[in-house]
């Protein structure tokens, strides 16, 4: 088991409702297994959702107020709320899912308590939706335009985020992969309209490339981070160029030196951490940014060794120094030796943030293929301690979600994937969020023959 536009629709029978029925009222009764005894689990089940391809949906906590948006067992785009302990509240909005897996579905709340949607997007036209009442889901409508109509027909990997001063902002990618530019809008609560962040835009691949990327990131230094890797065609074989740049205020880009980079960013004047060529083993999603003790970046990636095998490295900036490149793991004899256009199905390799452990340690987790381990590295050296067994997520969050989808299991002969999916925004008193469900793998974005039941979508509040 794993951890990980046209329309469809499904007939429940009495059987299933009975299930999910049954699932609602024994969840939260269920145990974690002695030894895990560490944290106190709670789940519970929101809704019957899509599992016939893997689709990412979102889990929002603000002001104590929880938004989850996910398409429903009919591939409709749907939104439940709740007050943190209350009942779920649900809406639903015309969008509708077809096989493509980046189409997933994000939001974000803006200053004054309005919910802004967006999602079902790769390399189409703008599908978002704004509330017209604070927290009130049921007044989301569908708004045409946000800036530039002309410049939202082909919208791809749409991201929300908050600046120092709480303003919303979104960006995307205009085009398609290999031939794209990404565009920065900030938000006006008082107009409730959109303006361009930038007077021109952010990235500009020339023709040639686009860049895919990681975060920004707000650090500990106050700077938001960004890293990303170049790709020139749909392949993604053809990611190359592991770049950095860091801005104080998302509108003006420097390197990590401090010198100031125009705009827009292109391969030539950007900052190049680690110069891996096309078909060197660095793929998009992969590169990931923490900080040090020091607050110094460190991005956690891999790209093939000498040998051509795949090997995890991390690579560190130090104040008026290059970066540090050094490789972490010693995976003799295995190469991941991906490529194709479309969705990939599982990465045979998974990175996650760098992270600060006890005493003079960093922590770099990875998956390879189903081993989950942790590099223990020297914070000094960079060089690693030790290797041990690590948990993504809480184990019992695939034992609770397992449990809760046996119906499938059955039917679809235990070829599922277990997907998990932590929650964003605000955490307090130890407590985190996570969603789970199953579905069926990916596909490379086209149909499966068959298409496997309903999963049930859980929500596991996790207290330390």
């Amino acid at each position: 088991m794993h951890i990980s536009k046209g329309l469809g629709s499904f007939k429940l029978n009495l059987t299933s409702l009975c299930i999910f029925a049954a699932i609602v009222l024994s969840l939260d009764i269920m145990a974690a297994p002695r030894g895990q005894q560490e944290a106190e689990f709670t789940s519970s089940a929101i809704d019957r959702v899509w599992s016939g391809h893997r689709i990412k949906p979102y889990l929002l906590t603000r002001n104590n107020q929880q938004f989850v948006a996910y398409y429903d067992a009919n591939r409709q785009m749907t939104v439940a709320h709740r007050g943190i302990g209350g009942k779920w509240r649900y809406y639903k909005v015309d969008s509708w899912l077809g096989w493509d897996s980046h189409n997933y579905v994000t939001m974000e709340m803006d200053s004054v308590g309005n919910l802004h949607l967006v999602g079902n997007m790769h390399a189409d036209p703008l599908e978002y939706f704004r509330t017209s009442e604070p927290y009130n889901i049921r007044s989301l409508k569908r708004v045409p335009t946000m800036v530039d109509k002309g410049l939202e027909q082909r919208m791809t990997y749409p991201i929300f985020m908050l600046n120092k001063n709480n303003e919303l902002l979104i960006k995307y990618r205009d085009g398609g992969s290999g031939n794209g530019n990404e565009i920065y809008n900030i938000y006006d609560t008082k107009t409730q309209s959109w303006e361009r962040l930038h007077k021109n835009q952010f990235l500009d691949g020339e023709g040639r490339m686009s860049g895919y990327f990681e975060g920004p990131t707000l650090g500990p230094d106050g700077m938001f981070h960004l890293i990303w890797v170049w790709r020139d065609t749909p392949d993604s074989s053809s990611n190359h160029s592991l770049s950095y740049a860091k801005s104080p205020d998302l509108k003006t880009w420097q390197d990590s030196n401090g010198n100031a980079l125009p705009l827009p960013l292109t391969l030539k004047g950007t900052e190049i951490v680690d110069p891996v060529p096309p078909q060197g083993g660095i793929i998009n999603n992969n590169n990931k940014i923490g900080f040090d003790q020091h607050n110094n970046p460190i991005i956690a990636y891999h790209k093939y060794d000498k040998n051509g095998d795949t090997q995890m490295y991390v690579a560190r900036k130090k104040a008026n120094q290059n970066w540090d490149i050094v490789q972490i793991s010693k995976w003799d004899g295995f190469r991941w030796d991906f490529g194709g256009y479309g969705s990939l199905g599982r990465f045979e390799v998974q990175t996650y943030d760098p992270e600060i452990l006890s005493g003079n340690t960093l922590g770099v987790m990875a998956r390879k293929n189903d081993d989950v381990m942790r590099f223990v590295l020297n914070a000094d050296t960079l060089k690693t301690v030790k290797v041990e067994k690590a948990d993504v997520f809480p184990p019992v969050i695939e034992q609770k979600t397992l449990a809760a989808n046996k119906h499938l299991a059955v039917s679809e002969n235990n070829s599922l994937e277990t997907q998990v999916f932590k929650g964003v925004g605000d955490e307090s008193d130890g407590i985190e969020y996570f969603l789970s469900w199953q579905t069926q793998p990916g596909n490379r974005d086209n149909a499966h023959s068959s298409i496997s039941q309903p999963s049930i979508l859980l929500i596991h509040e996790v207290k330390h």
